[in-house]
């Protein structure tokens, strides 16, 4: 993947995220966190999501294993996107300032290179 590449799907999470934080959905939050994390993992490697800060996030004020109503839902939600957010910034800066040695400048754009999307 090239550096640009990443960089314009990391551009394009991050607006989907900032959507989610004005009008969180849960269908459209899970499938953002899916594609979030296969990109940073393609880029990064996988990454430990049970750390003890990442356990903290989104927890609410409910009995364990309790159903969130509607408001609690859309906390969880907005909470998680703020921080999965902060993380998808973090990256993209780093890459966009200091380059990744596993990203390309010069991977060609497989479409425009006459070559299968990946």
């Amino acid at each position: 993947m090239s550096r640009t590449r990443f960089l314009e799907l990391t551009d394009q999470l991050v607006a989907e995220g900032d959507q989610l934080l004005e009008d969180p959905d849960w269908n459209r939050f899970r499938l953002w966190l899916i594609n979030s994390d296969e990109l940073l993992e393609r880029v990064w490697g996988r990454m430990d999501r049970y750390h003890l800060a990442w356990l903290n996030v989104g927890r609410d004020s409910a009995p364990s294993g309790s159903d969130l109503d509607e408001e609690g839902n859309r906390r969880f939600v907005t909470e998680v996107s703020r921080a999965k957010l902060a993380v998808l910034r973090t990256m993209r800066d780093a890459v966009a300032r200091r380059g990744w040695t596993l990203l390309s400048d010069d991977d060609p754009d497989p479409i425009q290179a006459g070559g299968a999307p990946r």
